[in-house]
């Protein structure tokens, strides 16, 4: 992390050859199609942007709200345009590059007042089909339920329990969110079970979801534009 910047500006793009294969970073750049025309909500510095645009050849055309991540996300990704993504007209700067194979929202929904409006809008920016990829902070995760039962819900600067969340979800409210937004979810994952783990390492794509609500501390949504 750059010293002296906000805790998302990281140095590096994602490196799959650092983090864990089954972490929410690993599992969202699996899910990417490689060459796609990518539309990305809160970029930051670009950190997964730079990753699908040099290792998957696709073209991120990505949104920040904060000019200083925008700044270096400039040097990672096609197109990056400063914006607050809670604006009515958030999207209206993208519209030049549409339309796109691909909405990708990872960790950012939580942090909008008005997520569903944006999920909405960008229908109108994507090509019949497109791919929807979101995840999620799970608020039923078992270790907030053991915080609540010990009558704590401290908010910190990283996690779940986020002090910049606006936003709850979990894994029933967080498909609600993306379907009553107009998309049909395909495919759930989850990110931060240890059993989850184990069951994806033996069985790949065959392994069936353990006690995702539980268990899972990052939902991770594939959906698709009807």
């Amino acid at each position: 992390m750059i010293n002296n910047q906000p805790k998302y500006h990281l140095e590096q793009v994602f490196n799959p050859a650092k983090a864990h294969p089954y972490d929410a970073h690993s599992i969202l750049m699996r899910l990417v199609p490689r060459g796609s025309k990518v539309l990305e909500l809160g970029c930051a510095s670009g950190y997964l942007s730079g990753y699908m645009e040099q290792e998957l050849g696709c073209r991120v055309t990505g949104l920040e709200a904060d000019p200083a991540a925008t700044a270096i996300a400039t040097t990672r990704c096609t197109e990056v345009y400063t914006a607050d993504l809670d604006a009515p007209n958030a999207l209206d700067v993208a519209r030049a590059n549409a339309p796109y194979d691909v909405l990708f929202a990872a960790a950012v929904l939580e942090h909008l007042k008005q997520a569903e409006t944006i999920l909405q809008t960008a229908h109108s920016l994507l090509k019949p089909g497109a791919t929807l990829i979101v995840s999620l902070p799970n608020i039923a995760h078992w270790s907030i339920r053991l915080r609540l039962l010990r009558g704590r819900f401290d908010y910190e600067d990283y996690g779940v329990m986020d002090k910049t969340h606006v936003r709850l979800y979990t894994l029933k409210t967080g498909r609600a969110l993306i379907e009553q937004a107009g998309y049909r979810v395909e495919n759930v994952q989850v990110a931060g079970s240890g059993i989850q783990n184990v069951l994806n390492r033996t069985l790949g794509q065959r392994a069936p979801l353990i006690l995702p609500n539980l268990l899972g501390y990052e939902l991770i949504y594939v959906a698709r534009k009807p």
